[in-house]
């Protein structure tokens, strides 16, 4: 999804040392690598995907324009489970093990979505409350160690406990990955304050050297269920076939400027993209859609939602180009190639579609390129590249960076 225009190992060095952060140098310690799963939800439609994503969009402008104060959770219009995928990690809480889905769209870790799967309620009044669009969780707030995983620990870690929770079908909470800021409001003890992150707590007790998460997922096919890893404290470069580009990022979420184009026309004008490992498409404003639409000549499809183009149209299918301005000035291109833009056949029918079918990955938001928030950079994007979120020298309340790399799945032709 990525294709960085310049391949040669001597510009892969020379960029390694001038776009990676101080802190992800040669000199840091082995970032800490934690493998992710695949959940795939065999009870979701295609139609419930493009509700989904659009619940996302539009809970991102929500908090954007939001009131300061503790969260009133409105009923959410889907689940987050309806993704067809959701990507998780096994953590242990209190001698207890969860299924936590991965969200850089979210900042509060919680546990117990699962009813049969709760801990003790804390001895506090102290509530909770987060609200995700496509889901929302009430509960008690309470420290604990969180064992991220065997090798990984991090101490006296504020999570939620859940009482009620709506949208989390077969996973037992979420750790939350983006900036700090998504946490204020939550907490009912402090309705204008914020709760630190696993990322901030582990960089603060000085588990990991630089508040960094790297972030891999490979496509989705019939195999193995870890297909991922998540990489604390540094990027994992064995992951990546070229140079990591960053770009700067506005809060309150992981958000970046981008453009795109569909092979040579220009179809979205720079616009504020949040790049979310909670949603499964690539989201675009309606006007972009439209344009994106009439380009590949799709057509919705009825059982599923999505695009769908027959095999001519796919063998004229153009890469789409996602453009921007990195933090050393230079314009970069990361592509979603004509395979990069088709929904995974195997997964066809488990969304009601046909099996030979060929669905398209990319959705409308249902908004306009003006909206705070005008696209998102979902699953589908990030399946094609090596992410990093870094947040400046754990500065929990600075923005940050979002960096891409190539992977070898880049270019594949998986779907």
């Amino acid at each position: 999804m990525a294709t960085l225009r310049s391949s040669s190992l001597v510009a892969f060095l020379a960029l390694c040392l001038t776009t990676l952060p101080t802190s992800l140098g040669s000199s840091s310690p082995a970032p800490i690598i934690v493998p992710v799963q695949r959940v795939v939800n065999s009870s979701t439609s295609g139609h419930n995907l493009v509700k989904a994503g659009q619940a996302r969009f539009e809970a991102f402008n929500r908090i954007q324009t939001r009131t300061k104060g503790f969260a009133s959770a409105a009923p959410p219009s889907t689940s987050l489970t309806d993704q067809i995928v959701t990507f998780t990690i096994n953590s242990v809480v209190a001698g207890k093990n969860f299924s936590l889905i991965v969200d850089t769209g979210s900042s509060n870790t919680w546990v117990g979505a699962n009813p049969a799967n709760r801990l003790q309620p804390p001895a506090t009044l102290d509530l909770f409350e987060v609200t995700y669009g496509s889901g929302a969780v009430l509960g008690l707030e309470t420290d604990e160690t969180v064992n991220v995983s065997p090798d990984l620990a991090v101490v006296n870690q504020s999570i939620g406990e859940a009482i009620e929770s709506v949208g989390f079908d077969g996973v037992d909470g979420i750790m939350g990955f983006g900036p700090v800021d998504l946490t204020e409001g939550t907490l009912s003890s402090s309705p204008t304050g914020t709760i630190p992150t696993v990322m901030d707590n582990l960089f603060s007790q000085g588990t990991i050297s630089s508040e960094t998460l790297g972030v891999f997922l490979a496509p989705t096919t019939e195999d193995d269920p870890v297909n991922g890893e998540l990489s604390f404290g540094g990027v994992d470069t064995s992951k990546a076939t070229g140079p990591m580009s960053f770009f700067q990022s506005t809060l309150p979420f992981w958000a970046i400027s981008q453009s795109a184009t569909f092979g040579d026309t220009t179809i979205m004008n720079l616009t504020t993209c949040v790049v979310d490992t909670g949603t499964t498409l690539v989201l675009l404003p309606d006007d972009t859609f439209t344009a994106y639409q009439d380009l590949t000549g799709g057509t919705p499809d009825a059982n599923t939602g999505l695009l769908s183009i027959t095999p001519a149209q796919l063998d004229n299918l153009q890469t789409l180009s996602f453009i921007g301005t990195d933090v050393n000035g230079e314009t970069q291109h990361f592509d979603l190639t004509p395979n990069a833009q088709l929904f995974p056949r195997a997964l066809n029918t488990e969304i009601g579609g046909s099996a030979d079918g060929i669905f398209l990955i990319v959705a409308s938001s249902g908004s306009s390129a003006a909206s705070e928030v005008g696209c998102i950079m979902g699953q589908s994007f990030l399946q094609r590249t090596y992410s990093a979120f870094v947040t400046p020298s754990g500065d929990s309340s600075g923005a940050g960076t979002v960096g891409f790399a190539t992977t070898p799945f880049t270019d594949a032709t998986t779907n």
